[in-house]
């Protein structure tokens, strides 16, 4: 089965701010690459700087010359699935606040992502706004760590 996203430009909310925050680098990882296109030009509309990955591989190799501030991750990828991709970051010491989105909601998905570190898990078709809410929740999340961590 192949998912398919399109963003319109309709399909952009108006009344919603562009992100000016300088851990604004946001990692996204999907085998289809109009999948990762279409992602890319709604973050960067909203000024994300966005990187989009075809495997799990290049993503993970990508790490030791940039840290994204949120990663989005396809759950089915052709080299690895999404959370073999978030046990290997975090195998790596990495704490990298995540969404996985999935065009198939098959038995054990929520499982697996209840005992995952992921934020959020959608389905594809993604809508816009559900995705930059999850971003925002993602990097909230993050930054709740870091104060408490800093408190610790």
């Amino acid at each position: 089965m192949t998912a398919t996203l399109t963003v319109l430009p309709h399909a952009i909310p108006e009344n919603r701010e562009p992100n000016t925050s300088s851990g604004s680098y946001v990692a996204i990882v999907d085998d289809e690459e109009s999948v990762c296109r279409a992602f890319a030009r709604l973050l960067r509309a909203y000024s994300f700087d966005a990187q989009g990955y075809l495997s799990g591989q290049e993503f993970l190799e990508s790490l030791s010359n940039r840290i994204p501030a949120c990663l989005i991750v396809d759950m089915h990828l052709g080299d690895m699935n999404g959370f073999d991709v978030l046990r290997r970051i975090a195998s790596m010491g990495m704490n990298i606040p995540a969404i996985v989105v999935t065009a198939r909601n098959e038995p054990g998905v929520r499982r697996e992502f209840e005992l995952s570190s992921a934020t959020a898990l959608l389905s594809k078709p993604v809508r816009g706004q559900s995705l930059l809410d999850a971003i925002d929740n993602a990097m909230a999340t993050l930054a709740r760590r870091g104060a408490e961590d800093r408190r610790l």
